[in-house]
């Protein structure tokens, strides 16, 4: 309760939300709602009904609308919107729920990644958690094509495996460097399995050498950054809460001798050079722009707004920035 209190006397001293622009077009798709409430629905049917009003927060069907292709298939709509409701759900389970030293983490973690790997998982992460995962990856497996599925999954091995990474700064009495921080946020964002389903919402036309090329991966560590600071910025309250020492990058500023105000001013600068990197590194690139990378681009984009633009929508999920 202490804690709690000590939130709202910092919120009051801070007066707006920094200014974030993230210059690229806004998009939405025009079946928005039924894509939230299929997101909504689905999850649902597998969560305890505890867990539903905080889901439900997520909005993730706008996500979905914010990032993907106008004309996305629809089967590839329903299966993106609801691995990200089921990737909020396992996060808030086994990782900001739990303690950094609770034993279910680790053994959540690996089930699911067996999944991945085998198509079944031991059940420590529960039934309900791991048959509504195995629902996502055949949902994505039918929606996507050959190649993007099997990125997916690689992205998806690299996301969990974060989360032990995280657990570990979590765990520790030592304050992380803010590199130590940036590098692992890289990952615990899930940017990259993201982009692979809005590539692929545009059709077959980023291939598997396509993706791996040093442009595209340089571009999509800019837009990873920007997608998981100024995450960071709408989340900081809400995580001060979680159990533990959960640092994020404004906290992390502030456990350098930042204020408040000065840290989540200076995560939303970070944000801004990121963007500002990678528009000057797309510019450096040689015309004509391969059409692979065109539509690789259009989808670093599309997240990197897509992304901002939910945050605002579902502040009501973030503790301080809708009251």
């Amino acid at each position: 309760m202490a804690d709690r209190s000590a939130n709202q006397d910092v919120r009051r001293g801070i007066r707006h939300l920094p200014i974030m622009d993230v210059p690229y077009e806004p998009t939405c798709h025009p079946e928005v709602k039924k894509l939230e409430r299929d997101a909504i629905d689905w999850v649902s049917t597998f969560a305890p009904n505890a867990a539903i009003p905080h889901l439900a927060k997520t909005r993730s069907g706008r996500i979905v609308a914010r990032t993907v292709a106008p004309g996305a298939p629809a089967g590839l709509l329903r299966a993106y919107g609801r691995m990200l409701a089921w990737g909020f759900w396992f996060d808030d389970e086994f990782v900001d729920d739990l303690t950094a030293d609770s034993p279910a983490h680790l053994s959540a973690v690996t089930s699911v990644m067996d999944i991945l790997d085998k198509g079944y998982g031991t059940g420590a992460a529960g039934e309900r958690m791991e048959t509504a995962f195995c629902e996502v990856v055949d949902g994505l497996r039918a929606a996507l094509p050959a190649g993007s599925f099997q990125r997916w999954c690689i992205e998806m091995r690299l996301w969990f495996a974060s989360m032990a990474l995280q657990n570990h700064m979590r765990a520790s009495n030592a304050i992380p460097s803010i590199a130590c921080y940036k590098t692992t946020r890289l990952y615990t964002v899930c940017s990259f399995a993201c982009i692979v389903i809005i590539d692929a919402s545009w059709g077959d036309h980023v291939g598997w050498d396509d993706y791996w090329a040093p442009d595209a991966a340089a571009l999509r560590l800019r837009a990873a950054n920007v997608a998981a600071w100024q995450n960071d910025v709408f989340s900081y309250f809400a995580e001060r809460d979680h159990p533990g020492r959960f640092w994020n990058l404004p906290s992390l500023y502030t456990a350098h001798g930042l204020t408040v105000e000065e840290a989540l001013q200076r995560t939303a600068a970070d944000a801004a050079d990121e963007i500002a990197g990678f528009d000057r590194h797309v510019a450096s690139l040689p015309a004509p722009v391969p059409p692979a990378m065109s539509y690789h681009i259009r989808s670093l984009r599309n997240w990197m707004r897509g992304c901002h633009d939910w945050s605002l929508e579902a502040s009501s999920r973030y503790v301080g920035w809708n009251g």
